[in-house]
């Protein structure tokens, strides 16, 4: 976009910006260094400046290009006596997690043309818990808000037949600017023994929501916005054992690529949809489901 086109754009933009900030309470706001807030702010909008530009095609092929060869290793995994857990691939991280701990990590992802994927991995275990009891879980999408609140705002089942469900989630993430995502997910639970399952949850659309919950809220094209949530892939693996069961989760995300230079403020917004997600949802479905004994 031309510079004299971004100038004229830039008042909006901080309008747009400055109705996503939440409020900090007690005046704390203003204690943050003025010239934190500033370059931070002027960061913010030159991100956001070119947020009509559909989501380029590159991005989306490399995304799909990437996440086909995951799923063919997925499909090795599912068929493994022995290599099924990414848990298991370290005997410091079984431990760590059979003490209680959630193990996450990041994985690898090459750079692409026009946007940025981001892949991470994570695991725990339950102890006392039972495959059924993870199923009934996973499958209760009618208690989502309540055992994965406050990410998750709204959940609604679309469809279900056999193992296939379609879901409708709307997602709320707040890292400096508050943003609203509504997704649909086309989810398969895969069942491979009587102690193991796996689960594949793919997004078929994901929409920024723009003034939320406000009369004038609008739901934006799919591509459009600030961009820091295009597409995201969740693969889980679960298996009976030890006492217990373990649970891990792949999460695989594709957003806006990230200007120069920026990289030290936008990376972590970028990052907290795969890492931070990850590892509230592992807590949280361990809490949901040791609850329900």
């Amino acid at each position: 976009m031309p510079l004299c086109e971004s100038a004229l754009h830039r008042k909006d933009w901080e309008r747009e910006i400055e109705r996503r900030r939440e409020i900090v309470p007690d005046g704390r706001l203003s204690r943050i260094p003025a010239s934190f807030r500033t370059i931070t702010f002027a960061l913010l909008i030159a991100f956001a400046i070119p947020a009509v530009a559909e989501e380029p095609a590159q991005a989306k092929a490399a995304f799909q290009s990437y996440v086909t060869a995951l799923e063919t290793r997925f499909d090795a995994q599912n068929k493994s006596s022995d290599g099924y857990l990414w848990i298991d691939q370290n005997p410091q991280r079984r431990e760590a997690v059979r003490k209680g701990e959630i193990q996450v990590e990041q994985v690898h992802a090459p750079q692409i043309d026009g946007g940025t994927i981001e892949d991470w991995i994570g695991g725990a275990f339950l102890p006392n818990a039972t495959l059924d009891q993870v199923l009934k879980v996973d499958q209760d999408y009618a208690n989502y808000t309540k055992y994965y609140a406050p990410e998750l705002v709204q959940v609604r089942l679309i469809a279900h037949q056999g193992n296939h469900f379609q879901v409708f989630y709307r997602l709320k993430k707040h890292k400096v600017v508050t943003v609203v995502l509504d997704a649909v997910h086309d989810i398969d639970f895969l069942p491979l023994s009587p102690d193991r399952y796996s689960l594949r949850s793919r997004s078929a659309s994901v929409r920024e929501v723009r003034n939320a919950g406000q009369p004038d809220e609008e739901v934006l094209p799919q591509g459009q916005g600030l961009g820091f949530l295009w597409a995201m892939n969740s693969y889980w693996r679960v298996e009976q054992r030890d006492g217990g069961v373990y649970v891990e989760c792949e999460v695989v995300t594709l957003a806006r690529s990230i200007p120069f230079g920026m990289g030290a403020l936008l990376r972590p917004t970028i990052e907290s949809f795969a890492s931070d997600s990850l590892e509230n949802t592992l807590n949280e479905k361990r809490r949901a489901v040791l609850g329900s004994h």
